[in-house]
């Protein structure tokens, strides 16, 4: 048999595979995983400003569109890699759905026992100092990913009649997300030392206020 000139694959070999960054549309889950976890390693070690969806990418073995196919914006994937987003969903969602009225200390007790957690939490922590000192852009991703869009979406799943759900959203967040902020970074006292139990009882009433009460000063409504 004469060899091929032409560099075309001989019968019975295998075609040398292809070496390179997978493209858009040859993803899978592993794929998606792997941009996860190169993401969540760059975030933890060079914070937010400093990491870049190219070398993401690149720790991934993907193609840059690939990662925004996948995830969009740089924020959107540091909402993902949080690690808590889908888990974080399905439970607001119960929390929502199982009784509105008693939902907010419950979801401060979700919330808390979460970051409280040595495994879970200490991820969180880590992100959390270079939310404080890199880009305001991650505070409003981590607020929005994980927080205030599943409690919009859980509302609206739930059909119960409440008006200004994405505003109820957004207050709730800012109350949680400040939370953590004093607690787990500027470790203010008597709050950083305190129970779950405590502080279920004293911002539970509170992140309630903002999912079922009214909203604005009983003489400017309807006007």
């Amino acid at each position: 048999m004469r060899s091929s000139a032409t560099g075309a694959a001989q019968p019975g070999r295998t075609a040398p595979r292809r070496r390179g960054p997978r493209q858009p549309g040859t993803g899978s889950e592993s794929t998606r995983q792997a941009i996860l976890d190169a993401a969540r390693a760059s975030f933890l070690a060079n914070g937010f400003a400093r990491t870049t969806i190219r070398s993401v990418a690149r720790t991934a073995g993907v193609d840059p569109a690939l990662v925004s196919y996948y995830f969009g914006t740089k924020g959107d994937l540091f909402g993902a890699s949080m690690n808590l987003q889908v888990r974080a969903s399905e439970e607001i969602a119960k929390i929502v759905s199982d009784d509105i009225r008693t939902a907010g200390p419950r979801l401060v007790r979700l919330a808390m026992t979460a970051w409280d957690d040595s495994e879970g939490g200490a991820t969180f922590h880590a992100l959390l100092r270079w939310i404080a000192t890199d880009d305001s852009e991650a505070v409003q991703a981590y607020a929005t990913e994980q927080i205030s869009e599943p409690i919009t979406q859980a509302l609206a799943q739930a059909g119960v009649s409440v008006p200004h759900a994405r505003e109820r959203a957004t207050l709730v967040g800012s109350q949680v997300v400040g939370l953590a902020m004093v607690r787990y970074l500027l470790r203010l006292e008597p709050l950083a030392s305190a129970s779950v139990d405590h502080l279920v009882e004293v911002m539970g009433p509170i992140v309630q206020h903002y999912l079922t009460e009214p909203l604005t000063p009983p003489q400017t409504r309807n006007r």
